[in-house]
């Protein structure tokens, strides 16, 4: 926006306005995407597969003991 003030100061800024406004749109539009991405991700751990299989990726190892602390 170099130069000096003109008659059309008003009608470049308005079109500088719509165009970051444009941006934010376009910006509030891909986080809204990657945020059901996430989601969907994180949810994925959660939930069996569709042949009956655990999905989960924690697999303990050896044994639990109930008994171990009574006397």
């Amino acid at each position: 926006m170099g130069g000096p003030i003109g008659i059309n100061w008003y009608a470049r800024l308005q079109a500088k306005i719509a165009d970051l406004e444009h941006k934010l749109e376009d910006e509030q539009a891909y986080n809204k995407q990657l945020k059901t991405k996430l989601k969907k991700y994180e949810n994925n751990d959660m939930r069996t597969t569709g042949n009956r299989q655990d999905n989960n990726l924690v697999e303990f190892g050896g044994r639990i003991y109930k008994n171990r602390n009574q006397a």
